[in-house]
């Protein structure tokens, strides 16, 4: 039994990572309250979630741009607690429009953020409801408590039938970029966070990604890259909800919406 309760006790989130980083998972998290994060899409190949994301508005998700997607397989998971499993709360969408940012870059993981445009308009109920953008552009400050959410692989290896949270607190870049010196530049569009608990690591894994950081209450960040999953000491890396990157959500939102 004991062995048991610790093998759930260390599974939990996952960063999806370029080729060239290991990836990251849940880990130290628990299995969340059924529809506690409303906001929460799956995003899925051939039913398989390969990524997380918020949905924002009535039509629109925000994920990572690195999610490599069959943009002809792809659908959007709303309402989800067993996101693989048919449940009546669920809402199901193809996606009409892919719009990464256009100058997300592989080789820095720089600007990794993506909206999504659904083919149909969520139905907003007590298991789907959008995601505020923030509204305060001020750095995260170190130490700040915050969660992350999703299905991605736990530390079996396996993704995770039920959705999970797992509680992380930032730390400051320059600490963070030490750990990253070898692989990539740690910028201010970035945040680094690492498990929050001392004795029970904390963080996100391969199929996580684009999942929304929520710090101090906020959407803050979403789910980029990491090296390793639930490494002690090795931060993950989100990217940061800037000014500049909520002024071009509105813009492709504006510009893109229906009649």
């Amino acid at each position: 039994m004991t062995s048991h309760l610790l093998a759930l006790l260390l599974s939990l989130i996952a960063v999806i990572s370029p080729p060239r980083y290991s990836c990251m998972e849940i880990i130290g998290g628990h299995v969340v309250h059924p529809h506690s994060w409303p906001y929460m899409a799956a995003i899925q190949n051939e039913n398989s979630t390969v990524c997380g994301g918020a949905l924002v508005e009535n039509q629109w998700v925000l994920t990572a741009a690195h999610c490599e997607l069959n943009k002809s397989e792809v659908r959007v998971v709303l309402g989800a607690h067993q996101a693989s499993i048919a449940e009546k709360e669920q809402q199901i969408f193809g996606v009409m429009h892919y719009f990464p940012n256009p100058q997300f870059a592989w080789s820095s993981m720089e600007n990794d953020i993506m909206l999504l445009k659904l083919n149909g308009i969520a139905k907003q109920n007590k298991y789907v409801q959008p995601l505020s953008l923030p509204d305060f552009y001020e750095d995260i400050k170190p130490g700040t408590k915050c969660k992350v959410a999703g299905w991605g692989d736990t530390s079996s290896g396996k993704p995770s039938k039920c959705l999970r949270e797992t509680t992380l607190k930032i730390v400051d870049r320059k600490s963070c970029e030490s750990k990253y010196r070898k692989y990539t530049k740690i910028t201010s569009n970035m945040l680094c966070a690492v498990g929050g608990k001392k004795y029970r690591k904390g963080d996100a894994c391969q199929g996580d990604s684009g999942g929304p950081l929520i710090c101090a209450g906020r959407y803050s960040g979403i789910v980029s890259f990491g090296k390793g999953c639930g490494k002690r000491h090795m931060p993950g890396v989100y990217t940061r909800l800037t000014e500049k990157y909520i002024d071009w959500i509105k813009k492709i939102i504006s510009l893109h919406r229906d009649p």
